[in-house]
């Protein structure tokens, strides 16, 4: 394991042997992966804060002040958004960072994320949108190609930005695009409800596989140990509500995959998690996923080699060559050839333009 991150996630009395260039690559990485909250969660559950230099602690505390505000705004993000949806007769799902936060997981400790992510069903899709309005979130700007990449072929709709707060909300219905082969109706999701009238969060294993879907599915990862070590913390959440039982958690997760045809994307994250978990346990799933030469030879070392870096801009060829198959890998998936190819090439003449534009204006100032 190369990630210093990683690693001191996985083992946090780790951090009392790092060096000071060490800890300025902690600092440095940490901040660009939004894992520095979380690590600093990890090292106090561990009893090291106190051992740690002084400005490390200064740095850790900020974001953990961070975090603990982000908090605060959340309860009063989803009250507007519980009220919005309620007006219309809507009901949505809250999904990720916001979900974690509001279930107060361990997942949320020190989490910092950008975006509210609300699913609702497809024929609910116009009503939220408009309910979300009334209350001051609305679309930036977007040219038609846009509208039509998103409302006919994508997951969500282009992101609605509040006009005075400047919260971002994510409106999704579903959570793969549709037009990837395995798309499915959201309501084969599992729910729970939630104190807010309206709004409910996944169960821990739908939880799991959301995130593992968004992490595997994904073009670009600049959070790429963060969103690893969601799903290690998700995955510890499904062991918990097992307790109780002789099912393990990949036995239920990867029923559960079966169920909603996601095999593929699953069985990539239980790889990872119990590798960094538990290695000696990821052998079983690494033989399913080897079936397939592709994944065997390309897309297993290749997220093996994004997971291994802290720095999430790639300065190594092997880097360079492991993200440019998974964004190829990303593109197949996501969409058919007969969209794909018309899509990819309309995007490189709009940025085409777009780049001489500006540069013709900076000519001109």
């Amino acid at each position: 394991m190369n990630s210093i991150l990683l690693r001191l996630f996985i083992k946090p009395k780790q951090a009392i042997d790092l060096t000071n260039t060490e800890w300025t690559h902690v600092l440095t990485h940490g901040r660009n992966q939004n894992m520095l909250g979380r690590l600093y969660a990890k090292l106090k559950s561990a009893g090291l804060s106190e051992q740690l230099p002084q400005n490390v602690i200064t740095h850790m505390t900020n974001c953990e002040k961070t975090e603990q505000r982000q908090r605060i705004n959340i309860d009063r993000e989803l009250k507007e958004i519980s009220n919005a949806l309620s007006e219309k007769h809507v009901s949505g799902v809250v999904l990720k960072g916001a979900a974690y936060s509001l279930l107060e997981l361990r997942c949320a400790d020190g989490r910092i994320f950008n975006d509210i992510d609300v699913l609702v069903a497809h024929s609910d899709l116009r009503k939220a949108e408009i309910g979300l309005m009334t209350k001051s979130w609305f679309h930036t700007k977007e040219n038609d190609y846009d509208k039509r990449y998103f409302r006919e072929w994508m997951h969500e709709i282009p992101p609605m930005v509040h006009k005075v707060r400047h919260t971002t909300i994510d409106l999704h219905h579903n959570i793969l695009p549709l037009t990837n082969r395995q798309h499915f109706s959201s309501d084969l999701l599992k729910r729970e409800k939630t104190q807010y009238d309206g709004l409910y969060v996944l169960t821990p294993v739908d939880r799991f596989i959301h995130s593992a879907v968004h992490l595997f599915t994904e073009s670009e990862f600049p959070h790429a140990i963060r969103d690893l070590t969601d799903l290690i913390l998700l995955f510890e959440d499904v062991e918990a509500s097992l307790e109780s039982t002789s099912t393990t958690a990949e036995q239920v997760i990867l029923l559960r995959s079966d169920e909603l045809n996601l095999n593929n994307y699953i069985q990539l994250a239980i790889y990872f998690v119990l590798f960094h978990k538990e290695k000696d346990k990821s052998s079983s799933i690494k033989a399913l996923l080897c079936k397939s030469a592709v994944t065997r030879l390309l897309t297993l070392p290749s997220y093996q080699i994004v997971f291994d870096q802290d720095c999430a801009v790639p300065t190594k060829v092997s880097h360079k060559l492991a993200l440019l198959w998974l964004m190829i890998r990303s593109h197949l998936i996501k969409m058919p050839l007969r969209i794909l190819i018309p899509h990819l090439v309309r995007k490189f003449i709009f940025n085409t333009k777009k780049r001489f534009s500006d540069e013709e204006k900076q000519h001109l100032q």
